[in-house]
């Protein structure tokens, strides 16, 4: 029995050092956009700038600089195509501000055609009344001929405005 116990103590005590850690941004993200592969860091910086300059600060009057007109959404709250993703972002709000980098970036991946932002998000802790937790959102987008065809994300249906 004093086996159990001293095991029991230890995972007890040790439960701490094995919670989860806190996402955080990424302190360099310049460093971010490079690659070997002269391809891959195009892909990079052309989703990064995407998010920067089209979703973050809300210049859709650049999107076809970067978008392709039958782009296919994936997000279920806006509908695919450049003029479904238009519609959609144009009801939260006119341009923006364009800021150097994105806050709370953490990692760019990009593989093949494929390129992922990841991100911090911050929700409350159901848990923990009054406390917070981050996690990671991401953004994935498959480039063709050097623009944005395809986007995925972890987002889900927005309930209906209340009356």
């Amino acid at each position: 029995m004093t086996r159990f116990r001293c095991a029991l103590s230890l995972a007890l005590f040790a439960a701490p050092i094995f919670a989860a850690l806190p996402v955080v941004p990424a302190p360099d993200q310049a460093a971010l956009l490079k690659s070997k592969d002269p391809k891959l860091a195009a892909n990079k910086k052309l989703a990064y700038d995407f998010f920067r300059v089209v979703l973050r600060a809300r210049h859709l009057d650049e999107a076809d600089k970067y978008m392709k007109e039958d782009y296919i959404q994936h997000n279920p709250n806006a509908d695919t195509g450049i003029v479904g993703f238009k519609a959609y972002f144009s009801k939260l709000g006119g341009p923006q501000p364009v800021q150097d980098t994105v806050p709370g970036l953490v990692a760019i991946q990009a593989e093949g055609n494929f390129v992922t932002l990841s991100f911090v998000r911050e929700y409350d802790d159901p848990t923990a009344k009054g406390q917070k937790y981050t996690t990671t959102w991401f953004d994935m987008f498959r480039i063709d001929n050097g623009k944005i065809a395809e986007h995925w994300d972890v987002a889900l249906k927005a309930p209906p405005p209340s009356k």
